[in-house]
């Protein structure tokens, strides 16, 4: 007897956990209905687009003055909600309701019911005014039309099911907004001053869109490749080529976006050769040949300052550091500019033999760089050891000239030369040797 007892209460358990294994599973696999259940997460309906929607598990939000407190040919017993904006122009808008499917459960209604209304304040029932016929109990396609809407104005789509004996209908459907009232036209134009321009001239170009509200962004095209995305309605660019080929598309509205292409502008780029060289390489102290070229036209270079005339097209330069030279060339009707980057060394450059004969060549032993290192001390030795020339600091008019300390011309032949630079980056003398050649 004992034992039947046991036996019972643990299928009663059993029994309890199942059913309560069965609820978590039901709870798992069923969907609430769609945010639009409120009227404050109205589906927004875009113009001249079919959206397909369900009123299935619709509730009431029930209370005095809330946004389900009406009675128009139906009341809100389960409803759905969708808006749109009329244009600015406003006018006359349709809601189609196509493709009803309902749901067959036994006691279910099998009827939609919908109405467009206007509502001063947003989801506040007291403020609704229906502007539409309204439909009860539709079965097949029906069509919801508002005449002489007010422009840019917000209106509301409410539909329910409607009341069947133990359930009211539940169904999906496809709904699509048409008419005058909604109508987009949005237009995209560019412009520019010209569209015969020359090399390397920035180009300017402004977009103008119509009946386009709450403008997103513009896409700019260059012979259909995306080359650069704005906010605003100017673009730059100046790496025209012959032929090229802008446009731009423009994105509207931040419901219901839109996309428009705007016209082309195909332009012609004026040329010729301007080339201001290949970079250079110098010694500090030495000057270079700028190896400008072009095929016409008057020649400018800048900056105006180390440099023999502005105006030759392959002047003589002599910076004291690195600099970029620009060369200009104006035809007349289109001026180009090309660069040259002239690179200044400051490394030494010390000879190990000159001539001093008297010819006015290589007179002198010159120390390329040396002027940077005005504390510089050199002492000069003959093969024996015997000081022949020394200076500190080397300027030009101290260079030796191959001379003995009592300004005696020396023998040709080899000598020896320590320099001392007196600088942080050199803490050992530079030693060497330098051949007289006669």
């Amino acid at each position: 007897m004992l034992e039947n007892e046991s036996n019972t209460k643990s299928f009663k358990i059993m029994k309890k956990y199942s059913l309560l294994v069965t609820v978590i599973i039901l709870s798992i696999f069923t969907f609430g209905q769609e945010e639009y259940n409120n009227c404050a997460d109205a589906f927004e309906l875009c113009p001249n687009t079919t959206f397909s929607i369900n009123n299935i598990d619709a509730n009431a939000t029930v209370c005095a003055n809330c946004e389900d407190d009406f009675n128009f040919c139906f009341a809100g017993d389960n409803s759905i909600w969708m808006t749109f904006t009329t244009n600015d122009l406003g006018g006359d808008v349709n809601v189609d309701f196509s493709n009803l499917v309902f749901e067959n459960n036994p006691g279910q209604g099998n009827g939609l019911q919908a109405a467009i209304i206007e509502a001063t304040l947003p989801c506040i029932s007291s403020s609704y005014t229906l502007i539409s016929n309204c439909e009860a109990n539709q079965s097949n396609n029906f069509s919801l039309n508002g005449v002489g809407l007010l422009p840019n104005t917000t209106f509301y789509v409410v539909v329910n099911g409607s009341a069947g004996t133990a359930q009211n209908a539940e169904a999906t459907f496809d709904v699509e907004l048409t008419g005058a009232g909604i109508a987009r036209n949005p237009q995209l134009t560019i412009s520019t001053a010209r569209s015969t321009v020359c090399r390397d001239e920035n180009v300017v170009f402004y977009a103008s869109p119509t009946d386009c509200d709450d403008q997103l962004q513009f896409n700019w095209y260059v012979n259909g490749v995306l080359t650069a995305v704005t906010v605003d309605s100017i673009f730059e660019y100046k790496e025209m080529n012959d032929n090229d080929v802008v446009s731009a598309e423009m994105v509207c509205f931040t419901q219901c976006k839109d996309s428009i292409m705007s016209n082309s502008i195909s332009f012609t780029v004026q040329d010729f050769l301007v080339d201001a060289g290949p970079d250079l390489y110098i010694l500090q102290g030495d000057h270079v040949n700028l190896q400008g070229q072009t095929s016409g036209g008057n020649v400018s270079w800048s900056p105006p300052y180390n440099i023999n005339n502005t105006s030759f097209i392959k002047p003589i330069v002599y910076p004291n550091e690195t600099t970029t030279y620009f060369l200009s060339v104006n035809n007349g009707v289109c001026s180009i500019v090309d660069e040259v980057t002239v690179f200044v060394e400051n490394q030494l450059k010390i000879p190990n033999t000159f001539s001093p004969n008297g010819d006015g060549i290589n007179d002198e032993w010159e120390i390329l760089g040396i002027v940077n290192f005005p504390d510089v001390s050199i002492q000069v030795f003959n093969r024996w050891g015997q000081l022949v020339f020394q200076t500190t600091g080397y300027p030009s008019d101290k260079r030796w000239k191959g001379t003995s300390l009592g300004e005696k011309e020396l023998a040709a032949g080899v000598y020896y030369y320590v320099i001392n630079l007196r600088d942080a980056e050199y803490s050992e003398p530079l030693k060497g040797t330098v051949t007289i050649v006669k």
